[in-house]
């Protein structure tokens, strides 16, 4: 069986000349295309065909099929490109995907490649769509219009999330600190009086004890200090504490330490990363509060209608009063900024729809309701309540 590995380049990169070269035991191409590299493809040939990923059924449980990866290869593969990148990108701003190969195998004789039931696979992650509704984007543009955006807090916390995402936990660390220090460190740089000055401010304390209510848990649940650390119910002094004996650690590459960090160690920082990153986004939002301001509300509803982009939504519905033996019909119409409806846009006016009858309503029972867009038969939603 032949294992092959693709690793693509993050971008184009332009190699004038270049031929198959040794790797491991197994030959590395350039994959090139409109004279643009694209990535790298190494082959092994001879390899057992019980390295191929194990498909199973289970036609009688709950999961009806498992894929089983049994290939030990790919992960030395992953390894040794990050190894040999790290000389490069000492030299080129140049990043080579290794979260992103696709492994295919394929057999040497008809009778190979029968045995092999899952031809191929790809590691990765997935890329979700931002969900954003319109009138953030809408509240934004009349913030915008009031006052400078708070682009300082916004530069930093974004920054941290990429590397977050990129796994880059070091990274992300040191950029959520830099906002902490800058915002309510008072220009102190030495650790007593950093931690002094951060302790002594009321608002990043309120921050930090909100961020412990609700702290992000992290994927890989890697112990160390910081996890430690807040499986003791800290209080916020604590954590800042920790936060700027970290800031030393990080901040400063000592490489005499016996225990230097290493920028290949990322996983041990996670826990501390995802921490810095709740404060920092706590930090973000009170700076990116003027948006939610009820007048940009109203204005934006304003705007919809002069717009034409309102949807009428006409809800009848049958309820019965306390103490009565027959149903009383009723009707209702909410206006909404759209043009068209959508499972938010219905979910939204049914919740505003029960919470209208049970404030109007407080002791009937509500029998049906049947929503539709107002001059059409397009049915947004329909309840029935079976309680007696």
């Amino acid at each position: 069986m032949r294992s092959i590995y693709t690793i693509p380049f993050e971008q184009d990169v332009v190699i004038p000349d270049h031929w198959e070269i040794p790797f491991l035991g197994g030959r590395c191409l350039v994959l090139e295309e409109d004279g643009r590299a694209k990535g790298l493809q190494i082959t092994f040939a001879g390899e057992p065909h019980d390295n191929s990923p194990d498909f199973q059924e289970f036609p009688d449980g709950p999961i009806k099929a498992s894929i089983t990866g049994r290939d030990d290869r790919l992960m030395l593969v992953k390894r040794h490109i990050e190894q040999a990148a790290a000389f490069l990108e000492c030299l080129y701003n140049i990043d080579l995907v290794t979260d992103k190969i696709e492994a295919t195998y394929e057999g040497e004789t008809p009778e190979e490649e029968d045995k092999i039931a899952i031809k191929g696979l790809k590691i990765g992650k997935v890329n979700k769509p931002l969900p954003l509704t319109f009138d953030m984007l809408t509240r934004a543009f009349m913030a915008a219009e009031e006052e400078d955006g708070p682009r300082f807090q916004s530069t930093l916390v974004k920054a941290a999330r990429n590397a977050l995402f990129s796994e880059q936990y070091i990274d992300s660390f040191r950029f959520s600190f830099l906002l902490m220090e800058s915002l309510y460190g008072d220009g102190q740089f030495k650790n007593a009086a950093l931690k002094g000055a951060l302790k002594g401010s009321a608002g990043f304390v309120a921050i930090i004890e909100k961020v412990l209510k609700e702290p992000i848990p992290p994927k890989k649940n890697q112990e160390s200090d910081t996890s430690d650390l807040l499986a003791n119910s800290p209080c916020a002094n604590d954590v800042i504490s920790h936060l700027v004996d970290k800031r030393g650690f990080y901040f400063h590459g000592n490489r005499k330490r016996q225990d230097a960090w290493q920028p290949h160690e990322q996983d041990q920082a996670e826990h501390l990363a995802l921490l810095a990153v709740g404060i920092a986004q706590e930090i973000a939002q009170e700076a990116a509060a003027p948006i939610f301001n009820a007048e940009y509300g109203l204005r934006h509803f304003e705007n919809a209608m002069n717009a034409g982009a309102k949807i009428v939504f006409e809800i009848k519905f049958k309820f019965r009063e306390h103490d009565e033996q027959f149903s009383r019909d009723g009707v209702l119409h909410i206006n909404t900024p759209g043009t068209k409806v959508t499972g938010k846009s219905a979910n939204a006016v049914a919740q505003q729809f029960l919470q209208h009858f049970d404030h109007h309503s407080p002791v009937a029972a509500l029998e049906r309701a049947l929503c539709v867009v107002q001059g059409s038969d397009q049915k947004v939603f329909e309840i029935t309540f079976h309680g007696k």
